[in-house]
């Protein structure tokens, strides 16, 4: 932070620099050292993490300095490995925070000796100088501010798992309906945010979560707690606010208690409410609140109870504080947070949220999972649909919102919606009449399951004597939700109609359809 102090015929200018030392590592310190930048050229959006490649001779050290009018920070480190390079990354939405050096590191296995920056206002948007060991700039980096563009939908079948490989590299793009069922993915392009969300450890995932964080305001909390490997059983729930730091919540006797219950299947809405059995709540001023029901509540080691409580005034400062929830004797340590840091449920202003047009609401504050790609911007949002049962034909939306509480980066915001339908299939056959020995039964249809589901073509006698049999033929759904499929079957008897229909590992998904079977005298 520069402070400039005119005086007549004198000036003062005072410069604050901070620095971050590390120590612990081995590493060939040369002053003679002559390490380059090996990109000559840098983009990044601001918010994000840049990524600086320097060569250096191997096991050396080298100091590279990042300039820009009244701002500069040097960093030094080693090659830790041996291989001739190092990676600076720099986190530049930390660097923002006044005298704050944290946002550099280097990519392991290399060691960071050193950081000084010297400015208040952090790497924001403009033209930066890199320079290595003290030579002439050989590099620039280049930041601008990054945009978030419109969300894009995409699914999964409901058979695969919900995981980073499947959700990136497999999800098919899908027009707005989804199969209930069927994964649904939400792909944001939205530059600037890999700096800025805590991906690694973000507040939505705490124990108790307060859904506006900021210090001092009324708002509610929720409370969320997965239950332990084996059932627990529980008729007081008791949530205690440390107040180690004498920083409590307060109006607690004046809570609300909105949604009590437990979510069966981890899609972030309660499955069996538990709200009409509380018969009493009890609060006082050392920050515990005490739930009792008239009936035994049970919690699966799969399942979570969610608790959510209104006229909620947050403590005065900023931080993360310590706290317990106990269900019945089993006591869960967590934490609670306010301030910047914890606004929205990836932190530090970065928010995605799950509505629906149903009654029903998502009351945990991550009713999803989230991947993210830096490379190229993109964070990825999936939900598992088939506990949804309550909002076919309703509208999902997943919003994804930057707030800008302070700081040069401004408020974006992107959003996807999706419609949930059933999962049905409509067939097509091209022949009524089949020779099922001799030639195919042609099928082709439509569908609203997800593209790359299996699905089979059942075949079953139209009569249950004298011996009923059932065939299936499997397929599969295209990019564009179509499926097809030749049949040819020699052990169907002539002369008797059988029944045609789609199915999915869980059932039905379309109306059966009656083909007469002939033989070839008949046909001709």
């Amino acid at each position: 932070m520069n402070w400039i102090s005119q005086i007549p015929s004198i000036l003062f200018t005072f410069l604050i620099v901070t620095s971050l030392a590390v120590g612990g590592a081995t590493g060939h310190v040369q002053s003679g050292a002559q390490g380059t930048v090996a990109d000559s050229e840098i983009f990044e959006e601001v918010g994000d993490i840049v990524k600086i490649p320097v060569r250096v001779s191997p096991h050396d050290t080298a100091t590279v300095n990042i300039s820009r009018k009244q701002y500069s920070a040097e960093v030094t480190a080693t090659d830790q490995d041996g291989d001739g390079q190092i990676q600076i990354r720099i986190n530049t939405f930390e660097t923002q925070t006044s005298g704050n050096p944290s946002g550099y590191s280097v990519s392991s296995p290399d060691h960071l000796r050193e950081v000084s920056q010297r400015g208040d206002n952090g790497l924001t948007e403009g033209e930066y100088d890199i320079a290595v060991d003290g030579n002439a700039p050989d590099s620039t980096l280049s930041l601008s501010s990054g945009v978030f563009q419109p969300g894009q939908l995409h699914t999964l079948p409901a058979s695969e798992k919900i995981s980073k490989t499947n959700v990136i590299r497999n999800g098919s793009p899908t027009p707005s309906q989804i199969a209930r069922g069927d994964i649904l993915i939400a792909e944001f392009e939205a530059e600037g945010i890999m700096g800025v969300g805590r991906f690694d450890d973000p507040p939505g995932n705490n124990g108790i979560v307060a859904v506006d964080s900021t210090v001092g305001t009324k708002t509610a909390h929720t409370v969320q707690v997965q239950g332990e490997g084996t059932n627990t059983s529980f008729r007081e729930m008791r949530i205690s606010y440390d107040n180690a730091a004498n920083e409590l919540p307060s109006d607690l006797v004046k809570l609300n208690i909105t949604h009590a219950g437990v979510d069966s299947d981890q899609d972030g809405q309660i499955d069996r409410s538990f709200i009409s059995s509380i018969v009493n709540v009890n609060t006082n001023s050392e920050g515990i609140i005490k739930i009792t029901t008239t009936d035994q509540q049970t919690v699966s080691g799969s399942e979570t109870v969610l608790l959510r409580y209104e006229n909620v005034t947050n403590p005065s400062r900023p931080g993360a504080y310590p706290a317990t929830i106990s269900l019945g004797p089993n006591r869960i340590d967590t934490t609670v947070e306010y301030g910047p840091a914890a606004t929205g449920n990836l932190g530090n202003g970065l928010n995605v949220k799950a509505s629906t047009t149903s009654s029903n609401r998502f009351v945990a504050p991550l009713p999803f999972k989230y991947f993210t790609s830096p490379d190229d911007d993109r964070l990825y949002v999936a939900m598992d649909t088939s506990g949804l049962n309550n909002v076919t034909r309703e509208s999902i939306s997943l919003r994804l919102s930057q707030s800008r509480k302070e700081g040069p980066i401004a408020a974006k915001k992107s959003a996807t919606n999706a419609t949930l339908v059933e999962p049905t299939a409509n067939m097509a056959i091209a022949n009524d009449q089949w020779q099922a020995g001799s030639e195919p039964l042609e099928i082709t249809g439509t569908t609203t399951l997800a593209p790359n589901t299996d699905i089979w073509i059942r075949v079953r006698s139209g009569t249950d004597v004298p011996s009923p049999w059932i065939y299936h033929y499997p397929t599969s759904i295209q990019p564009n939700r179509t499926f097809e499929a030749d049949i040819t079957e020699d052990r169907i008897e002539a002369n008797e109609p059988v029944y045609v229909s789609t199915v999915t590992r869980t059932g039905p998904v379309g109306p059966e359809e009656i083909v007469n079977v002939t033989n070839r005298t008949e046909q001709n």
